[in-house]
């Protein structure tokens, strides 16, 4: 199997991608689409002022085992979400789908180039080139759920919401037990 060949394939013949993907899982190809994937958006956060740690090798080091275990997380959670609503998948192969689907990362650096040369003051610019990509990037997830498990696209985007929802909601919860514990302690120093 030729990895270039695959990587053609998996965005233009979609059908034939997935096949290769389930036939062979290159789990291997799937690692290196999300290395590639998270150095590109390191890279392209540095570019832009965002990003969360310092730009050089131990902040990219940093990245790339984040964006690495975030997508082994992701991939289990998303296999087990599946299962339990009865879809049937091979969690190797949704690996490799996810991992190639960090390479729509490799668009935002040219395109962050460009929206800094092109406006004087590029923020919003910037803001709407991650957030295309980054949907980029998740539609090709939810085409590698719905190709992998055999099930609808609306089913893959609500699986692939699923964990991000859960995600929102135990931060609401961490936030209103906080608050909660502030104003019971605000009303048991006045009694």
């Amino acid at each position: 199997m030729d990895a270039v060949e695959l990587v053609y394939d998996y965005f233009e013949d979609r059908a034939h991608a997935s096949f290769l993907i389930r036939q062979r899982r290159p789990a291997a190809l799937g690692l290196f689409g999300i290395l590639l994937g998270a150095a590109s958006l390191y890279v392209a956060q540095s570019l832009a002022g965002r990003a969360l740690l310092p730009f050089g090798w131990p902040g990219l080091a940093l990245s790339l085992l984040w964006h690495a275990v975030l997508i082994f997380v992701a991939t289990a959670l998303l296999h087990l979400i599946l299962e339990l609503g009865g879809a049937r998948g091979d969690v190797r192969a949704l690996f490799v789908h996810l991992g190639l689907s960090e390479l729509a990362w490799l668009a935002a650096v040219p395109l962050v180039l460009a929206c800094q040369t092109v406006f004087a003051k590029p923020a919003w610019g910037l803001r709407l080139v991650f957030f295309f990509v980054g949907l980029w990037s998740l539609s090709y997830k939810a085409r590698g759920i719905r190709d992998e498990y055999g099930i609808s696209g609306g089913r893959a985007w609500l699986t692939l919401g699923v964990p991000y929802l859960a995600g929102v909601l135990v931060v609401l919860l961490m936030a209103f037990l906080a608050t909660l514990g502030l104003v019971l302690s605000a009303l048991s120093s006045w009694g």
